[in-house]
Parts: C-alpha cells; sequence; structure tokens
C-alpha cells in the first residue's frame, strides 16, 4: 500500500509533467513573437497561450481532488463529502503573491510581453529582453498550473464530513524561508504561504495523524553540506544553527534586518513583549499602546555577533543573551510556545 508520502510524490510528479509540457509548448508560442513588434505579435499568440495554460490547470486541478481523497483513503480517514469539479479551478489567474495585482488569466500571460519591453527600455539587449519575458511567461505559467492543483486539492479537503488539515513538505533544495514552515500542521482552511517558484508540497492528514508525516527543518539542515548551509542560511545563520540556535529565531530575525547608523547588523524581529527576546528585555512604550512596547536595547544579528565574539564560546554565549540558542534547544516544531505547529491508475493505495 502507498504511503502519503509516496502519493504525494506522484503528485507532485504529474504536476511537473503538466508543467513542462505546457513550457515546452509556450516556449514555441514566444520564440515566434516579431521582436520588432513584441506587444501586437504577442498579443496575437495570447489566446493560444491561454489554451495551453488553462488545459494544463484542468489536469492539475483533476489530479489535486484525486490525490487528496486517495492521500485521506490510505490513512483510514473518510473521503465523504460534497463532490468538487475541476473545472472550477481552470482558465483562472492565481495571484503570484498575497499583494499581486489581481488579474485574469489572459492578463496575467500578456505581462511577458510588458517585462522585455520594459527591459529595452532600460537599456537590455533585444536578447536579454525577451529572454527576461520569457523567464516572466515560464513562471506565470508554473504559477498558474501548480495552484490549480493545489486549490483543488485544498477544497477538496476542507469540503469533508470528517476534519482534516494537512502538513507542508518539502521538495529540496528549499529555501530557509521554506525550511522553517516544514512539518507544521494547518488547518484546511489556513492559506499554503509560498514564493513564486515555491514547489513545497501538503499532505492532507487528521491533525491526530499528523505527528507521523512531521518534516524536520533541523534533519534538512544537517543534509546540506556545509557549502549549501551556507548559501541558503547565510554564512552567520548557518554557523548559529550549527551552534545551537533555534532555526526559527535565526531565519525569522533575517526579515527586519538592518545596518545601524553605526554600521552594526540588527533586527527587529522579536524585540516588542510578545517576542520571545523582546519579552525578556525592559521595553518602552511604542506608539502609546502597551501591546507595542519594543525592547530598550537592540537585538544584535548572527552577523554582528559572530563579529564582535572574540572566541566561539563568546559567540555562544552571545546567541543566547540575544534569544537564538534557547532553553529548549533545537525542537522540530518550534522551541517558543505559539510556534505554527491525480488519483487515476497512477495512485494505487494497495
Amino acid at each position: 500500500m502507498a504511503s502519503p508520502l509516496e502519493l504525494a510524490e506522484i503528485h507532485y510528479a504529474y504536476g511537473k509533467e503538466l508543467q513542462a509540457a505546457a513550457a515546452g509548448k509556450l516556449l514555441s508560442l514566444w520564440r515566434g513573437v516579431d521582436r520588432r513588434n513584441i506587444l501586437a505579435s504577442w498579443t496575437e499568440r495570447l489566446p493560444d497561450a491561454v489554451d495551453v495554460v488553462a488545459a494544463s490547470q484542468l489536469a492539475a486541478a483533476e489530479d489535486g481532488v484525486a490525490y487528496m481523497s486517495a492521500a485521506l483513503a490510505v490513512q483510514g480517514i473518510s473521503t465523504a463529502g460534497p463532490a468538487v469539479s475541476p473545472k472550477g479551478f481552470a482558465g483562472l489567474a492565481y495571484p503570484l503573491s498575497p499583494d499581486a495585482l489581481a488579474l485574469d488569466l489572459p492578463g496575467t500571460l500578456a505581462a511577458p510581453a510588458f517585462t522585455a519591453l520594459r527591459g529595452i527600455k532600460g537599456g537590455a539587449t533585444l536578447e536579454r529582453s525577451m529572454a527576461g519575458g520569457l523567464n516572466d511567461l515560464m513562471l506565470r505559467s508554473q504559477v498558474q498550473i501548480s495552484d490549480a492543483a493545489r486549490n483543488s486539492g485544498s477544497v477538496s479537503m476542507s469540503t469533508r464530513n470528517e476534519r482534516v488539515g494537512y502538513v507542508r513538505m518539502l521538495n529540496p533544495p528549499s529555501c530557509a524561508r521554506c525550511a522553517i514552515l516544514a512539518g507544521k500542521w494547518y488547518r484546511s482552511n489556513a492559506g499554503f504561504h509560498r514564493h513564486p517558484g515555491c514547489d513545497c508540497r501538503h499532505i492532507p492528514t487528521s491533525e491526530d495523524a499528523a505527528g507521523d508525516l512531521l518534516t524536520d527543518p533541523y534533519e534538512y539542515f544537517q543534509s546540506l553540506p556545509e557549502p549549501e548551509q551556507n548559501r541558503i542560511f547565510t554564512n552567520a545563520g548557518a554557523q548559529a544553527i550549527r551552534d545551537g540556535s533555534d532555526i526559527f529565531q535565526v531565519v525569522n530575525a533575517r526579515k527586519g534586518m538592518y545596518t545601524t547608523a553605526g554600521g552594526s547588523k540588527v533586527t527587529r524581529e522579536g524585540v516588542t513583549r510578545r517576542g520571545y527576546w523582546g519579552s525578556q528585555q525592559k521595553t518602552r512604550d511604542r506608539k502609546g499602546a502597551e501591546r507595542y512596547g519594543v525592547s530598550i536595547r537592540q537585538r544584535m544579528m548572527p552577523e554582528e555577533i559572530y563579529k564582535r565574539a572574540a572566541s566561539p564560546e563568546r559567540a555562544k554565549a552571545l546567541l543566547t543573551e540575544y534569544g537564538y540558542i534557547t532553553p529548549a534547544g533545537q525542537a522540530p516544531d518550534g522551541a517558543i510556545a505559539g510556534s505554527a505547529r491525480g488519483f487515476t491508475q497512477r495512485y494505487r493505495t494497495n
């Protein structure tokens, strides 16, 4: 009997096949663009591009619904619930990011022509500008196809009679932001956070069964050779993790990193009364609201700590002082309280 992880691998591989097939067709269309009249020429080809992506979305959505049922079934979780129509997830445009401009599918696939024109206007060569447009087209089409599968599967999961959610699974190599989300169990109505090009997968399961499917971000980190650890998590960040720091604290700190007037690298993350480190510091009110209290001290980044530390022992002491090494150690599901904790013949369950 196939395991949920094995089914996820099959589902993911099929999605990649769909994306590759669509990419080949879109590449052929893009190569036919008249470089003397890029916008008009691509506009003529746009209906064909839309048809390619929409057809791939439909196949991906069908697979997403089927995969969801198969993954639940092998865990003994009931698949009873309303039928989900994959057609409802095809021919739509899914935003590249939460703050992206909302467009229909023709609109989002028209954008690569403007990307190429902006490149030309900015002084890039015609070849480089067209390559930029092609890259944009590939990225947009892949997101549309993968999101059709994700969304159809998510709707199928959330409409089951039995309460289920999903566990996020990495597909290495993965970025640092994705790594710290690996293995988290989410309710079915929680958004699947991802960046353009993200290929993380979600495995449907009940909350009770999720522990058997968790992916350990530390195992992922340790599976990487040191140069890759440094590339993905930065030199200082990777060293901090190797020295025992909480991976979540290290990665999240980078979101708020800035350089002071004196040249020190510090962070705005975790410095309020609600943050792990900030809750242990003397704070001052901000904006007149107690809940926005912020630490009087600045929180140094690992880069600054290693710059200042005269020895490995001193570095570890500072990592502890600034909230990177915690008493709970390196817990895969988060050391700090409050951390976020298709089916055709391809998917045989026996």
